[in-house]
């Protein structure tokens, strides 16, 4: 009976040795549990952290490049304007009709070979700048289609107008005034503005 005794011992000391191990089984998982748990907060406030960081330079990025928008904007109407004072005086025959007030427009063909000469007596009058005189190119792709066989100085709207060559358009108020088309009228009227 010892040797039952001894076996029942036995067995309960397995018994409690197993449960020990079951506990200590139990709290390693316990353990590894936390660990994971652990571990994967700490993986969460990685990527939180890298997200934040990601998210300021995007920000500093847009700010940056909208900053750089603006300046490059600014710097091209600067551009444009002073391009636009440069030419000033070449405007095109359709918009020719917009301007309020008193001016001429010479529509000029590049086929006149006195050009020059209406140029040179224009700046003599402009320098006194009492006198506006704008100039149109017929060679302009904008302004070929108003080079026509037979001229309309009296159009119902601009894109009915015509000229058959270098001509000097006085203009009131938007609407056409007189027109004069040779060399004679064109010189005779700029002589007389100087």
């Amino acid at each position: 009976m010892e040797n039952k005794n001894k076996k029942s011992q036995k067995n309960k000391k397995g018994k409690n040795q197993n449960k020990k191990n079951i506990v200590k089984t139990s709290k390693n998982k316990k353990e590894v549990t936390i660990n994971k748990e652990n571990e994967m907060s700490k993986l969460l406030k990685i990527v939180l952290i890298v997200t934040i960081i990601m998210a300021i330079f995007y920000g500093i990025t847009i700010l940056a490049t909208n900053s750089a928008d603006e300046v490059h904007k600014e710097n091209k109407i600067k551009e444009t304007a002073e391009n636009a004072q440069i030419q000033y005086n070449n405007i095109m025959i359709g918009t020719m009709l917009n301007y309020s007030g008193t001016y001429y427009v010479l529509i000029k063909n590049k086929d006149d070979n006195r050009i020059e000469e209406y140029e040179t007596l224009i700046d003599s009058i402009t320098s006194n700048e009492s006198i506006a005189i704008y100039t149109a190119d017929l060679s302009d792709g904008f302004n070929k289609s108003y080079l026509a066989k037979e001229a309309n100085y009296n159009p119902e709207s601009i894109d009915e107008f015509a000229v058959t060559g270098t001509t000097l358009v006085k203009i009131i108020d938007g609407k056409i005034d007189s027109v004069y088309d040779n060399y004679d009228a064109i010189k005779e009227k700029l002589n007389e503005l100087m």
